[in-house]
């Protein structure tokens, strides 16, 4: 069994999936998915810790995907990536219970810090993830 948090990647942009699957993969078990649907069937089978999902998914699903994905995974932490922490649909996911935003361009120290930082106050608090604090990483090269 593996000490590593579990971290899903929901993203339909292949480049930008590919790069936090690459980024995550040395820290963390990561599992990628094209579609939301993908990663709901695998969190039956293994239940993420954290769940990173792309501006593409809320751009074709909406906002709501982030309510949806913290109802069903409600033991993982949902961060939102998008093109700017003060996109629309980036506040939104805020709103429907996204704890993090990690703006684009992406970086390894980024998406490591606001993964890192969503995992350990949800290891120090179980079950209070209404009471955690927002973590907006603005990245840029």
């Amino acid at each position: 069994m593996s000490s590593k948090a579990r971290v899903f990647v929901i993203e339909a942009d292949q480049v930008i999936r590919s790069a936090l699957g690459y980024i995550l993969s040395e820290r963390h078990e990561t599992f990628t998915f094209a579609e939301t649907a993908d990663a709901l069937s695998k969190a039956v089978r293994a239940t993420p810790d954290a769940v990173l999902v792309g501006s593409s998914i809320l751009e074709d699903d909406g906002a709501e995907t982030v309510g949806m994905l913290a109802r069903k995974l409600h033991q993982a932490g949902i961060i939102v990536v998008a093109g700017s922490t003060k996109s629309p649909l980036a506040l939104a996911g805020l709103r429907q219970g996204a704890e993090a935003i990690i703006a684009k361009p992406i970086t390894f120290d980024g998406v490591t810090h606001a993964v890192d930082s969503v995992l350990a106050r949800r290891c120090t608090e179980p079950g209070s993830a209404a009471s955690l604090a927002l973590v907006s990483t603005e990245i840029s090269r």
